[in-house]
């Protein structure tokens, strides 16, 4: 169940990423009511979950998108 869980988030993170990168990645208000997470801890994860399973699910452009969403925020 755990791993159910983690994976649940992760997808959770995806599509919020997937809804907000094209506009910067999200408010830290938007963020932190979605996931209870500093929009830093939100975007490192989501770093990381871009490189997992999860990630896969997206087409490479999206994903790197993404992920340049995550370095500009985490500056």
């Amino acid at each position: 169940m755990r791993e159910t869980v983690r994976q649940s988030l992760d997808q959770s993170m995806i599509e919020f990423g997937r809804s907000w990168f094209r506009y910067g990645g999200g408010s830290e208000e938007d963020i932190y009511i979605a996931f209870g997470l500093s929009a830093r801890s939100y975007f490192e994860r989501l770093r990381t979950v871009l490189d997992g399973q999860a990630g896969a699910s997206l087409d490479e452009q999206t994903r790197d998108q993404m992920r340049a969403v995550c370095v500009r925020r985490l500056r």
